[in-house]
């Protein structure tokens, strides 16, 4: 959004000219008639001259443009300087409380005569019309800079007023009367500090300045956006950034996504004080689809490192859960490979929060040709055994065969096939297949992989049948 910086440093110009002037006439008489209250309210009409050169400086860093450092632009430079100007106003406000109590403890007895009142009536007229001007100025051109010091200006009328009957309180005889505005000043000045901060400080801390429901009611209203999420604003409320997720129809082109978003941009843009709008376009995509978990799995595995041999997905009382075979590094030690797949299940948990739980199996990846060597036949026999027991061990999983052992850098692989009903579904092989692995791993030790072949019962029996003779054959 832009802003008019030439016509916001025209205002504070002259608003430092006429301060200077209705400054000038207070802390002269004040001093000559040695009237506390009087030169409270001279240094209170200074510190608006002076945030008048705070607000000039800041105005001229925040107009510069969008840099390699500052690429939102320098619009909080103007907030930073209200903030400076409230500073200025606490320090002010504690010195003049400090040398009203003083005076009130010690009074004495100050000049009043009619140049007193007459700098003051003159100063009050010079001020009301310039905070009035001002602003007016500052709601046209929706500044921090000039709104605070306006409100400055104008209660300083108040000031004058009370500081006045304050002086005519001390020509009856009433000297504590002058210390007792003097007070009265310092908490003005400080309720104007207070309040300057309160309004500036939700910017610098990036307080949302629009609320996501009036961000959302545009948005939804955008043809082809089927759902937005992570809705943000930030900034003065002149100079909005807004930043959010829209989702579309992943059978979209990209040229039509960002078609999609750059209609969001403009709508979001056309709200009042909106000087910047991020859109991310998202293909939406199923909850439950299963191609899309995995692809998830998959790119998390390899930043760990990770080969993903097996996955698969359970929904249970409407939980989904994830099953995945993983290999690992076989240099590795197993605390290792147990941290890395529990870094790829936090990482998948944190990337899918939909998902109930991961279970890891975990197996060994090498990207290299590895040599291999035979076992010894007495080895080889014991292992076969073995997977005799842990088939029997499994049932419905029959005559193991075809056992290959080969040993690579110290660890045994195996692989085998082996028969099961043909009419069990491939869920329930899978199944039978997992505990044959884990009972054959409880069976031999130092066992990397196991790799297991299953082929319907129906297929053995074919086999045999054509092997045995006919009755009568030979």
């Amino acid at each position: 959004m832009d802003r008019n910086y030439a016509a916001i440093q025209r205002v504070l110009m002259i608003t430092l000219a006429l301060n200077v002037v209705a400054t000038l006439a207070k802390l002269a008489v004040g001093f000559l008639t040695g009237a506390l209250s009087l030169i409270a309210d001279g240094l209170d009409t200074l510190f608006d001259g002076l945030s008048n050169v705070v607000g000039l400086v800041a105005v001229r860093v925040s107009s510069r443009p969008p840099d390699r450092e500052h690429p939102y632009g320098h619009r909080k430079f103007e907030t930073l300087a209200a903030l400076l100007i409230a500073s200025a106003l606490f320090v002010t406000a504690w010195e003049l409380a400090r040398s009203a109590v003083e005076r009130l403890l010690e009074p004495p007895t100050p000049v009043v005569n009619q140049w007193s009142v007459a700098a003051l009536v003159f100063s009050g007229l010079v001020q009301g019309l310039t905070g009035w001007w001002e602003l007016r100025r500052a709601q046209a051109l929706n500044s921090e800079v000039l709104r605070a010091d306006a409100r400055h200006t104008l209660a300083s009328i108040g000031v004058s007023v009370a500081v006045l009957g304050g002086l005519g309180l001390v020509r009856l005889g009433y000297v504590w009367a002058d210390p007792l505005m003097a007070l009265l000043v310092a908490g003005v000045i400080l309720k104007i500090g207070i309040d300057t901060v309160r309004e500036n400080i939700p910017a610098l801390v990036d307080r949302a300045p629009l609320e996501p429901e009036n961000i959302a009611a545009v948005v939804a209203g955008v043809e082809g956006v089927r759902s937005f999420h992570r809705i943000r604003s930030r900034g003065p409320a002149d100079n909005v950034a807004i930043d959010l997720h829209v989702r579309v129809s992943p059978h979209l082109s990209m040229q039509d996504a960002n078609a999609i978003a750059d209609e969001v941009r403009r709508r979001l843009l056309a709200l009042p004080g909106v000087g910047d709008v991020t859109v991310h376009a998202e293909a939406e995509r199923e909850a439950d689809s299963a191609m899309d978990l995995y692809t998830a799995a998959n790119l998390a595995a390899q930043e760990l490192g990770i080969v993903l041999h097996e996955w698969w997905v359970q929904s249970i009382d409407g939980e989904q859960s994830l099953h995945l075979h993983v290999g690992v590094d076989p240099n590795l030690t197993l605390a290792e490979a147990h941290e890395r797949v529990d870094q790829l299940e936090r990482t998948i948990l944190e990337r899918q929060p939909h998902i109930a739980a991961v279970y890891s199996h975990i197996e060994l990846a090498n990207s290299e040709v590895l040599p291999s060597a035979r076992v010894s036949s007495g080895l080889q026999r014991r292992i076969a055994e073995a997977i005799a027991r842990a088939a029997r061990q499994v049932g419905q999983v029959q005559h193991p065969h075809d056992i290959q052992v080969r040993q690579v850098e110290g660890r045994l692989f195996i692989s085998l096939e082996a028969y099961v009903p043909g009419d069990l579904s491939i869920a329930e092989a899978h199944e039978l297949s997992t505990r044959l692995q884990e009972a054959i791993r409880a069976q031999v030790p130092n066992v990397g992989e196991v790799l297991i072949h299953l082929e319907p019962l129906e297929a053995m029996e074919a086999v045999e049948a054509e092997a045995t003779p006919a009755a009568g054959e030979g």
